[in-house]
């Protein structure tokens, strides 16, 4: 259901969830109940960008990577390894995410016994392919690559890990783009813009960051992550709103037809 949202939302969702799931029954869930831990997040990442405001837009992309994005992952509680071969040798990821650190500690204790880049990626929650402050995503790259532009790299990438990685995020500092499991298309996908979020102010706002890139959502329970909880949830809302607005065209139908049979016979002739 829901594509491109208004702009006084704060985020931009590409129909990888339902609208209305996110604006009105996201809050219902356990998760969203995280007001101590989001505030802390969201204080120490507005103490980051203070220090870094200035300067991330003159940063080469390795700087960045290093400067913000690893700090922003860190303070959101992931373990990290950065530029991971992907296990089939095609490339690597800049980073591949873990659930925390001690997690991390332990894949790379296997893959040092071992050299097998399998044993780390089977140990992660998920990917981030990075790029400097501001790159637009959907620019052509100019050099040969198997992937046309950065949302099409992130894609490739997902492809090509173990199955227990369904979920890749998107990032140049900016915006911050979460894409779906490796069925969802490249025009397929959730975002925010997490400085206007720091600058907002706003909790709640700054939730739609916090509880949807967190080491939380992607952590599986139960079969499931919290972001394929979402996305079911969300198919779930889109089916019933799609049966509810096909109920109202019946009755406004039956009504208009009603109408027009029991109108004064000259009025129909």
């Amino acid at each position: 259901m829901s594509q491109a949202t208004l702009t006084e939302r704060p985020y931009v969702n590409s129909s990888l969830f339902s609208g209305h799931y996110l604006d009105d029954r996201i809050e219902d869930r356990e998760e969203w109940n995280c007001d101590e831990d989001a505030r802390a997040a969201m204080k120490d990442l507005e103490e980051l960008y203070d220090l870094e405001s200035d300067l991330v837009s003159g940063y080469a992309e390795d700087p960045l990577i290093d400067n913000w994005i690893a700090e922003v992952l860190d303070i959101l509680g992931f373990g990290t390894n950065v530029e991971t071969t992907l296990p089939d040798g095609g490339g690597y990821v800049d980073t591949l995410l873990f659930d925390d650190t001690e997690t991390r500690r332990d894949a790379a204790e296997v893959y040092l016994s071992t050299e097998e880049t399998t044993d780390l990626f089977d140990r992660g929650v998920g990917l981030v392919e990075a790029k400097q402050w501001d790159a637009d995503f959907t620019t052509r790259f100019s050099e040969q690559r198997p992937y046309r532009n950065a949302s099409h790299q992130i894609k490739h990438y997902l492809e090509r890990t173990p199955e227990n990685i369904q979920w890749g995020i998107l990032t140049n500092g900016r915006k911050w783009r979460l894409y779906g499991t490796k069925d969802y298309e490249t025009q397929t996908y959730f975002e925010v813009d997490l400085p206007e979020l720091l600058e907002g102010g706003d909790l709640e706002a700054f939730k739609y960051f916090y509880v949807f890139f967190r080491p939380e959502a992607f952590r599986e329970r139960a079969g499931e992550t919290f972001l394929d909880s979402v996305r079911s949830e969300s198919e779930t809302v889109a089916q019933e709103l799609g049966a509810d607005l096909q109920d109202n065209e019946r009755v406004i139908q039956w009504s208009s037809t009603f109408i027009i049979c029991c109108r004064p016979l000259e009025q129909n002739r």
